[in-house]
């Protein structure tokens, strides 16, 4: 299962259109997410950075503190800089800049993890 947690409809409908899977389940809030965590644990997690309610670095730092979704791999999204070891300090596969990101690149990262 991948949740795609993304407060931006225009974006959430790229993602729909460039994820074709059964497998997709799509959040506009990292709260409703981490919901949903407790009874289902996701095989990868993109998320936006600047969400409305609580960041995506929130929603990470959150994922990280329960042990059966500490190691759930996750990516971060966002249209602002997020500097060179952002990776690193939260944990995540990989880091897209909204104006650069490929749609090879996701689907990519799709494939190796869900």
């Amino acid at each position: 299962m991948i949740y795609v947690i993304e407060d931006d409809r225009g974006w959430e409908s790229y993602y729909r259109r460039l994820l074709k899977r059964d497998d997709v389940k799509y959040f506009h809030d990292g709260v409703a997410a981490i919901a949903e965590m407790d009874g289902e644990v996701p095989d990868l997690v993109i998320l936006d950075v600047l969400l409305t309610g609580p960041t995506g670095f929130a929603v990470l730092n959150e994922m990280r503190s329960y042990p059966e979704l500490m190691n759930v791999p996750a990516a971060i999204v966002s249209s602002v800089s997020l500097g060179d070891n952002i990776a690193e300090k939260y944990g995540v596969v990989a880091t897209f800049d909204k104006g650069k990101m490929q749609p090879s690149e996701l689907l990519e990262l799709v494939g190796r993890y869900a």
